[in-house]
């Protein structure tokens, strides 16, 4: 698994490449946490990942909460139907932004 990492209007947008699981939430947790430590605003695209364990949950709800814990904000956009199933399985979709594209989550960060 690899993280893309780009920026667009003062914000990071990272996307995960593959699968997110217990064999890969490390890297990603390293990859977003340093992304955070450059950038408050963070937007994580789903689009290019065909899977997400408990393991990749909890780094994105580690992220949120250091996000709020700073006056950041995180987004999540462009969730394949699979993976926003997911995260309304577990209540996600109740505690952190999602958006069905980048450009829908950008007054979000204003």
């Amino acid at each position: 698994m690899e993280v893309k990492t780009e920026e667009n209007g003062g914000i990071t947008i990272l996307t995960p490449v593959g699968r997110v699981d217990t064999s890969t939430a490390k890297a990603f947790e390293d990859s977003v946490m340093a992304a955070a430590e450059k950038n408050k605003k963070i937007a994580i695209s789903f689009g290019e990942i065909d899977y997400i364990s408990s393991a990749g949950l909890r780094v994105v709800l580690m992220l949120g909460k250091k996000l709020t814990a700073t006056k950041g904000v995180l987004a999540l956009v462009n969730m394949p139907d699979k993976i926003f199933a997911v995260f309304k399985m577990s209540g996600f979709d109740k505690i952190l932004k999602i958006y069905p594209t980048l450009e829908e989550s950008k007054p979000f960060f204003n």
